[in-house]
């Protein structure tokens, strides 16, 4: 697998917050001693999450209906307990203890030997676990960060959207149009040919899109700001050895609006492909940075270093997305073009404390004017529906009716 070997090393995923180091893996090896350093915080309260996983769903989520059942008539409870259900929460709480040996494998690839290795040294890692959490409450936080929770659900289900077989008809509906799109304007130039042509794809979460666009023959890097997104990706990419080599159980978690038991027991396994078997490995690189998108890609040395940007559900993340345009403008070549497709999910609408400019999806449109970009208006599509972690198999679906643009800088300005 290939990187951007002529200017940042040889890593897949850098970190380029708060400083200019090159690493192949996020580096946390002395976060603990640091915990007033804010990017320290922040990385020991994802680790926290992942850890404390089994804990808050048992005692939340199964302990908690056994008990809902437990307290039920006899003759309720006889009746319950003949279908089965006791039986079903039992093998949720299984299920969820086969997720946490994901989650510690997850946290142990990103940890660059700061954390025991739980599957070899189990005695290492329990000691180090009790010692991470008393460390916590010394500190006088949490156990966790509680929405943090919601996240570690979030990611098991966002394995499923980049690097699961039953992702695959999601990937169809957000992915296709955007690398079809990339493909048409770039299409005078042949597969082994396009590995000078670099592309960018800013929230890239586990980094199957800007994978896919590497696939193709483009040169392309993922960036992230979530440093669970981080941690999921750099499992998924730099970890895995074969085709299916990790199996989740993403839905476990689900009680409501399932049809059978079995939908919501379901083992999935990832990933469907192997990262580092890329079709054009000689003239295409591939790499993911870690870091804020404005911070690092408005800095000077990526002035105009982009042929292409191609954001999915990105550019609701903003709290301004002007923001985003200028620093996407300031890292596009002259002529270089911008594809996007999403909904307008203001990610900081109502956020206590937060700064957060909300706009209409023809507000939107013509604020990419005003910046200066070319809108391309045979290729917008104003109502295309798409889902995000959907699992397929609920009572309950939501699709989104996104849309879809493409924009270019021109050549010149007036």
């Amino acid at each position: 697998m290939h990187t951007d070997n002529s200017r940042h090393g040889h890593s897949l995923i850098r970190n380029h917050q708060h400083s200019e180091r090159d690493s192949s893996e996020l580096d946390l090896t002395n976060f603990l001693e640091k915990d007033d350093d804010e990017e320290s915080s922040a990385l020991e309260d994802v680790i926290a999450a992942c850890l404390f996983y089994k804990t808050y769903t048992l005692n939340t989520g199964i302990y908690r209906r056994l008990k809902h059942i437990d307290d039920l008539s006899a003759r309720h409870r006889d009746m319950v307990s003949s279908l089965g259900t006791i039986d079903k929460i039992k093998e949720a709480e299984r299920l969820v203890r086969e997720n946490q040996k994901f989650l510690q494998k997850l946290v142990y690839a990103s940890s660059v030997g700061s954390t025991p290795d739980s599957e070899n040294d189990q005695e290492a890692f329990r000691q180090w676990h009790k010692a991470f959490f008393e460390f916590r409450k010394a500190s006088g936080r949490p156990p966790v960060v509680e929405h943090h929770m919601e996240k570690v659900y979030s990611t098991l289900k966002q394995f499923v959207r980049d690097w699961a077989n039953e992702g695959k008809e999601e990937r169809e509906q957000t992915y296709g149009p955007l690398l079809e799109a990339l493909e048409s304007e770039f299409a005078h130039v042949q597969p082994n040919q396009r590995g000078k042509l670099r592309v960018l794809v800013p929230g890239a979460g586990l980094g199957r899109l800007a994978y896919e666009i590497c696939c193709r023959g483009f040169s392309s890097q993922g960036n992230e700001f979530s440093y669970f997104m981080l941690f999921a990706s750099n499992f998924i990419l730099n970890k895995s050895l074969v085709t299916n080599q990790h199996t989740i159980y993403p839905f476990v978690h689900q009680f409501s609006n399932v049809v059978c038991a079995n939908d919501q027991m379901r083992k999935i396994t990832v990933p469907d492909v192997l990262p580092s078997s890329l079709p054009f490995a000689e003239s295409a690189e591939f790499s993911m940075t870690a870091g804020d998108f404005i911070e690092i890609y408005s800095a000077e040395d990526e002035k105009e270093r982009w042929d292409a940007i191609v954001t999915c559900f990105f550019m609701d993340t903003a709290k301004n997305v002007l923001d985003y345009l200028d620093t996407m403008w300031s890292a596009m070549k002259p002529g270089a073009v911008w594809i996007n497709l999403g909904p307008l999910l203001w990610h900081f609408d109502n956020v206590a404390n937060e700064s957060s400019i909300e706009l209409t999806r023809d507000e939107f449109i013509e604020l990419v004017k005003k910046v200066g970009f070319e809108l391309d208006e045979k290729h917008f599509a104003d109502c295309v529906s798409v889902s995000y972690t959907a699992n397929d198999r609920s009572m309950l679906q939501y699709t989104y009716r996104a849309f879809m643009c493409v924009a270019r800088k021109p050549h010149t300005k007036d």
